[in-house]
């Protein structure tokens, strides 16, 4: 997402509340949280709120930037909440996770994203950035080196999905 399209976070906290207002919700909470797996550190948010007698929890990770991720929550409650005024129910809704990465894209956003962990390197660092990164650990975990020859192939494939991913040679 560019820079120019991304909503502030004050903006989504107001469009929030207004989303819980117009659900009357009262209670909510919007959390900064850090995932970190298998190396790669992601801005996440979570959405706590209180609904129908008991707390609903909500979370994304899925982009680099928290104001993003907290974007991507407030959009799914907004037409959850519209959805119902359309006469649309769901019940024991806890997780549409394998119903969104199902698609080809999302899949291939995680490998991705798993790449860059592996590699320790974050989607908006520059190619230079990256290509540096790839050499200093590739001379770490080179098996003539003494390196493990796993974590050698590992990083190499990762390397090469990132580089596909960018257009680089």
């Amino acid at each position: 997402m560019p820079i120019s399209k991304i909503v502030s976070i004050d903006r989504t906290l107001a469009d929030l509340r207004d989303c819980f207002r117009k659900w009357e919700i009262d209670l909510f909470e919007a959390i900064p949280k850090e995932k970190v797996d298998r190396g790669y550190r992601g801005p996440g948010m979570i959405v706590n709120y209180f609904r129908a007698n008991q707390w609903q929890h909500m979370e994304c990770y899925a982009f680099p930037r928290k104001e993003v991720n907290l974007r991507q929550c407030f959009l799914l409650l907004d037409r959850l909440r519209i959805a119902e005024q359309q006469g649309v129910s769901y019940a024991g809704l806890s997780s549409t996770t394998e119903l969104v990465r199902a698609t080809p894209e999302m899949k291939a956003h995680d490998e991705l994203m798993e790449a860059y962990g592996i590699l320790g390197a974050s989607p908006d660092d520059p190619d230079g950035l990256i290509k540096d990164v790839y050499r200093r650990k590739v001379n770490f975990y080179h098996p003539d080196k003494g390196g493990d020859p796993h974590k050698f192939k590992r990083l190499q494939n990762s390397y090469e999905v990132i580089c596909q991913a960018r257009g680089i040679k």
